[in-house]
């Protein structure tokens, strides 16, 4: 959702816009020759896929041995 978002801003489209597939298709294309349009995408995915709180792009092992979530 964040890319899809990200694209639509970037183009100064609303999600209101997007009404028909060759539209979508459209927007696709156009978000592809555009270089902020990429950069800002691909930080969107980084922001998306990387902890901060963590070393690497994987959880912390104490994390991954959670079954339930831990109540503060």
């Amino acid at each position: 959702m964040a890319v899809f978002v990200t694209i639509l801003t970037q183009l100064g489209m609303s999600w209101e816009q997007v009404t028909s597939w060759a539209t979508l298709g459209q927007l696709l294309l156009d978000a592809v020759s555009n270089p902020v349009v990429v950069v800002a995408v691909i930080s969107a995915v980084y922001n998306a896929i990387i902890d901060p709180t963590t070393a690497g792009i994987s959880d912390s092992k104490k994390a991954l041995t959670y079954t339930k979530p831990k109540k503060e």
